[in-house]
């Protein structure tokens, strides 16, 4: 018998669809010759608007809550645009096999991290899954 999928690996799944795609059009327009500033500032208009309408589909309302969050928001908001322009800029001038893999070893700096000063459980999958990510990335760039 098949048992239901976790919640949370269904909107990580969503979300690795939605944020590959996303990768995959960024060097379309880059390969068309878009300035990196400008399609992100387009990208952010459509983020922008799209993202109250999705709260109130999603929540039935659109309510601002932060409790304390304000400082990481905007810290995390910082290093989303240097890594967004630098990602854009190196899918300008190289392959989007290469950069895209390269910029997503985030996941294992942001895996660290939470295992680290989070306190996440430290497992032998969670190390093997790292180190998988790394050698992967190794081998993409050669």
């Amino acid at each position: 018998m098949v048992s239901a999928i976790r919640m949370e690996v269904l909107f990580a799944l969503i979300a690795f669809l939605c944020l590959g795609l996303t990768d995959f059009f960024r060097k379309k327009g880059a390969a068309a010759g878009a300035n990196s500033f400008s399609y992100l500032l387009v990208e952010t208009v459509v983020l922008l608007t799209l993202l109250p309408i999705v709260a109130v589909v999603y929540s039935g309302k659109l309510t601002l809550s932060f409790s304390g969050a304000i400082p990481y928001a905007l810290l995390s908001g910082v290093t989303i645009t240097v890594a967004l322009v630098a990602m854009l800029t190196g899918l300008s001038i190289g392959e989007g096999s290469l950069v895209i893999p390269i910029s997503r070893l985030g996941l294992a700096l942001a895996t660290l991290l939470s295992l680290f000063f989070l306190n996440e459980s430290i497992t032998l999958t969670k190390v093997v899954g790292i180190g998988l990510a790394v050698a992967a990335v190794f081998l993409l760039s050669r």
